[in-house]
């Protein structure tokens, strides 16, 4: 197997072949922009046909449990959907282990939230920052 850099140097060369072709045959420029066109269509963040919702739709849950107090705080996680109750869990970071990503009992996943940032706060990390 080649090395990186000679790997490199036949991108390079092979692009800037490509680049030349284009320039002096009309013809193959445009089936190398027809080729390239979807690619650049593509939105850059592309979610699942599922909707994922982008962190900024996701609501902040330590201020909503700070407003609310716990039971209530419970009570409105089991009213958002299944999809913003996963956002929650992956914006957080609550499962490592993965183990509710296949959970679709609203239920399950509100108490496991819930749980996971009662933990969180007893341990002192709710008053560490988060990185975004």
């Amino acid at each position: 197997m080649r090395s990186k850099q000679s790997l490199i140097e036949l991108l390079h060369g092979l692009v800037q072949l490509i680049d030349d072709e284009a320039s002096r045959n009309s013809e193959f420029a445009a089936k190398l922009d027809a080729l390239v066109q979807p690619v650049y269509d593509r939105p850059e963040g592309r979610a699942r046909a599922g909707g994922k919702r982008k962190d900024a739709d996701v609501p902040d849950v330590h201020q909503e449990l700070a407003s609310r107090g716990e039971d209530a705080f419970r009570t409105w996680l089991r009213e958002q959907s299944v999809e913003v109750l996963r956002a929650i869990i992956r914006r957080e970071d609550l499962d490592a282990s993965r183990r509710a990503s296949k959970w679709k009992d609203v239920t399950k996943l509100a108490n496991f939230i819930a749980d996971g940032l009662k933990a969180r706060m007893s341990r002192g990390a709710a008053f560490m920052a988060r990185k975004d």
